[in-house]
């Protein structure tokens, strides 16, 4: 159940904590007191879009956490599921920057709005004004009928969805090879072009580096034996100049004289004549390279029609050979697939109507889910809607089939005669907001008792109704309430009377600003609340014992 509500810097609220008991607890306070404000905070911790206009003026961030506890199994295997950590309690927080985005966190774990609301929806369930009138939208009405089916209609309904996601995509590809139709012959012809092309150029991994590397060597051979050349005329020709040879000698000579009488440059010496042995080998290798290269100009121009050759495909297939490997493997398979186009379109003609066969097979057994659950319905919403004061009321599921789509081959449609004598009309059209409130109020306590959902929120459900009619429907919130925690917000004293706890809120303008604010009621306030409720802002002694006689001891 819902134990904590934190708000903080929402709209008219400035720092708000609401304790939450099991039971019925209601919330009252003038229009405009910010009541409905407390459900809408609920909401956005639950889920709901957040939207940067309600942080409070003067304020960068807005902040509301909700603490709940007693969850049951399903719920802490859904929490593990997502890494969320499970103990006692689950705490949901947002956080709305003015700046930057929202937060959403889990028991401190950063989560995304479709987690929040898959978990969410196994702790408590909001029904606001506005559901009534979604009650009458016939795609409601029949997600409204496979909730109260059960697991195996989920299952199927998730399984339907996936097979007509399947047939939508095969029916897309169907229409797309269709069109080819026309200009298939030129496309296999400039398939055929490429395949050959490729095919020809027989390419291999050299062709994307050495290949230019080699053009680099042998375009360069020229310039690359003249400095050879010249290199090695330096180390050991000494015709016109004197080569390195010739000063490593000398410069030996006169370090061997020395060392007759100064062993300390014996080591030198040893390396100096290891220098001149390695300059000699050098040489002698640049000799033999000169020797053993020439500019072929055979192959350069072998190489040069190759680097063409490869460049063009790179520029038409793909900027290296792995690509155009890649590109030529596709038009392949695009090129056998055009060759057997009637039969490919055959396949997949066959595919569509097998699947189309599988999901409906799916939706029939989705349809006698709905059917046996329709008339559980009708007779359990007729039972309820008679208790809640509109008597002799009929109620009906009316199902049609439709053409197979994602959610199968029903089409609902809520029937309701709310007098005596009238005729079955659809539920728009008959019911009043008072009837509709209350219509929703018998579907939530029907629901209520199969989901297993520990807390109800209604807000101002009681709108349309007054006098029996709001004893009526308060002694039916304070049953529901006895098998789990209802929140309730009204302005009725036949259901506000009827509270485990009550909290009033109310508004004061502290240093110009306007703040709401919460109190948790005892008796003698209570009777003051109810008082006001029934006899307005002037409260007299009758409308207090008045008070006192709904409430009781």
């Amino acid at each position: 159940m819902l134990l904590e509500l934190n708000i903080e810097n929402f709209a008219i609220i400035e720092n708000m904590k609401i304790e939450f008991e099991t039971g019925l607890n209601v919330l009252t306070g003038e229009t405009g007191s910010g009541k409905s404000i407390i459900i809408d905070s609920l909401g956005l911790v639950l889920g709901q879009r957040a939207n940067k206009d309600i942080i409070k003026k003067g304020k960068d961030r807005a902040f509301i956490e909700a603490v709940f506890s007693s969850y049951d199994d399903e719920t802490k295997k859904l929490l593990s599921e997502y890494g969320i950590d499970s103990g006692d309690l689950i705490v949901i927080s947002k956080e709305i920057r003015d700046k930057g985005p929202s937060i959403t966190r889990v028991n401190n774990r950063t989560v995304t709005s479709q987690i929040l609301s898959k978990i969410s929806t196994h702790l408590i369930d909001i029904f606001a004004q506005h559901e009534s009138i979604s009650l009458m939208d016939n795609k409601n009405q029949l997600r409204l009928i496979d909730d109260f089916s059960g697991k195996e209609q989920r299952d199927l309904l998730l399984k339907i969805r996936q097979i007509v996601q399947e047939i939508n995509d095969l029916r897309s590809e169907y229409q797309e090879k269709s069109s080819l139709e026309k200009n298939k012959d030129r496309e296999m012809d400039l398939l055929e072009y490429q395949i050959k092309e490729i095919e020809d150029a027989a390419l291999t991994d050299y062709d994307d580096q050495e290949l230019y590397d080699d053009f680099n060597v042998l375009n360069n051979m020229t310039d690359t034996l003249i400095k050879l050349s010249e290199a090695k005329a330096l180390i050991n020709d000494g015709y016109e100049n004197v080569s390195a040879e010739d000063i490593l000698d000398k410069i030996i000579v006169n370090i061997v004289d020395v060392t007759k009488f100064n062993k300390d440059l014996k080591a030198t010496e040893e390396e100096l004549e290891d220098i001149r042995y390695r300059l000699s080998d050098i040489a002698k290798e640049l000799d033999r390279y000169i020797n053993s290269r020439e500019v072929d100009e055979e192959k350069l121009q072998y190489l040069r029609e190759r680097i063409d050759l490869v460049n063009n495909l790179k520029l038409k297939y793909g900027n290296n050979v792995k690509k155009i490997n890649s590109f030529y493997e596709e038009i392949n398979e695009r090129l056998v697939f055009l060759q057997n186009f009637e039969d490919n379109l055959q396949k997949l003609l066959s595919k569509i109507k097998n699947l189309e066969g599988e999901a409906l097979k799916v939706a029939k057994k989705i349809s006698d889910n709905r059917k046996k659950t329709a008339k559980v319905l009708e007779k359990k919403v007729e039972e309820e809607i008679n208790k809640l004061n509109i008597k002799d009321a009929k109620f009906k599921i009316d199902l049609k089939e439709k053409d197979l789509s994602s959610d199968g081959i029903d089409k609902i449609e809520f029937l309701i005669a709310p007098n005596l004598g009238q005729d079955l009309m659809p539920l728009a059209k008959v019911a009043s907001g008072g009837e509709m409130s209350r219509i929703m109020l018998g579907f939530k306590s029907i629901i209520a008792e199969k989901d297993n959902i520990p807390t109800l929120v209604f807000d101002e459900i009681d709108t349309g109704i007054s006098g029996k009619t709001a004893q009526i429907v308060g002694n039916k919130i304070k049953e529901v309430a006895k098998k789990r925690q209802v929140i309730v917000i009204s302005h009725l004293p036949q259901i506000v009377a009827l509270a485990d706890t009550h909290f009033a809120i109310k508004k004061d303008v502290v240093n110009n600003s306007t703040i709401s604010t919460i109190d948790k009621l005892d008796y003698e306030e209570r009777v003051q609340e109810v008082a006001r409720l029934i006899g307005g802002m002037n409260i007299s002694e009758v409308a207090i014992e008045t008070a006192k006689e709904m409430i009781g001891d």
